[in-house]
Parts: structure tokens; sequence; C-alpha cells
């Protein structure tokens, strides 16, 4: 009788031993083919990054931030008309370029917050970064008949700069500074470690 009881434990110690080899073998084929283990333990953590004031004030210190130049080429005339002689006639071609962007000391308080591992960016407005655009050395005159003072040439230079304005400052060129600003902001805060990045640009008014 004791003999038969040895045998059972043996019996019963053994299929044990089995169980857990194969419970083993079937554990580390799962977690190789990337399939859940039945034993393993798993845990997530979701990554927080927070935006820290110094590295706020660093973007900020960029200041004025270029996201489409454009270049353009005007012809602008003005003329006197005179009864008994011939007309005063002033042609002149001005050449400039406009760029297009951000100035980031126009920023809102808390314009740039995280949350998790995303950062939430909202900028100011697309404009135009320097109004005194238009390259003077290269402006000259195609025509000129008459006697014109400095202020008769100004008054063409301040025409010449509102029609480069009106010719490049449309929609379509500020949605394409806005794309390329979301693009460009977006790949510097991933290198601060941001694995998303939601720009939100304001309208221009």
């Amino acid at each position: 009788m004791k003999k038969k009881i040895i045998q059972f434990l043996k019996l019963v110690f053994g299929l044990i031993a089995m169980a857990l080899i194969l419970l083993a073998f079937f554990s580390i084929r799962s977690c190789w083919r990337g399939i859940p283990s039945p034993i393993s333990l798993h845990a997530s953590f979701q990554k927080e990054i927070d935006l820290t004031p110094s590295q706020i004030r660093a973007v900020e210190q960029i200041g004025e931030w270029e996201f489409l130049c454009i270049s353009d080429e005007e012809m602008i005339d003005t003329a006197i008309t005179h009864w008994f002689s011939r007309d005063d006639r002033l042609v002149r071609i001005y050449q400039g370029t406009l760029r297009l962007g951000i100035d980031f000391q126009d920023c809102q308080e808390h314009w740039a917050t995280s949350k998790g591992d995303t950062a939430i960016l909202r900028l100011p407005p697309i404009k135009l970064l320097d109004r005194r655009f238009i390259d003077e050395a290269r402006t000259r005159s195609f025509y000129e008949l008459g006697e014109w003072d400095a202020q008769a040439k100004e008054d063409l230079y301040h025409r010449a700069q509102q029609t480069m304005i009106k010719r490049c400052m449309t929609r379509e060129n500020i949605q394409r500074a806005e794309e390329n600003a979301r693009t460009q902001v977006e790949a510097l805060f991933r290198t601060l470690g941001y694995k998303a990045v939601r720009v939100e640009i304001q309208p221009n008014s």
C-alpha cells in the first residue's frame, strides 16, 4: 500500500513538473512573437513632459521667424498735365522682397502648454515682418520728363509699397506661410521630446 502511495505521488509531481515546463515554454514563445504571455504582467505609463519657463522664453527670443519670402517688381507712374506745354511724366521701377512670418514677441500669455506627450501651441497671425521691404538701391527711373521733387518720388515709393502688399499678401500666400509655420514649429517642438504637436495659428484680421 505504501509503495502504491509513493508511486502515485511521483506521478502527481511528475505531471506538475511537466505542466510547469510547458507553461514556461509557451510563455517564452508568446513573448518572442509579441503575443501577451499568460503569466506576464504589463504596466503602461504615459510620459509627462512639462514645458519649462526657460524653454518658452528661448522660443520667444527667436523673435521674428520667416515662413515665406516673396520677390516682386512693380512699375509705378505719375504725371502732371500742362495746358500749353508737354506733360511731365515720371515712371519708376521698384523691386522688393516681402517676408511673411510670425513675431514670437506677439504671443499671448500661456501660448504654449502641454498635455502628456502633446504640445499645444497658439501662435499669433502671419504678418509682414518688415514694411521697409523695397530695395531702394535697385529702384530706377524708367522714364522721367520734367522736374520732380523729393516729395513726388516719396509718393511713388508709398504707392509701390501698397501695390506690392496687395499683390503679395494674398490669402493663398498667407495659407502657404501658415503651412510652413506648422511644419517648422512642429519639428522644433519634436526635438524637445514631444511625440505630438498641435499648432493653432490665429487668423489675420
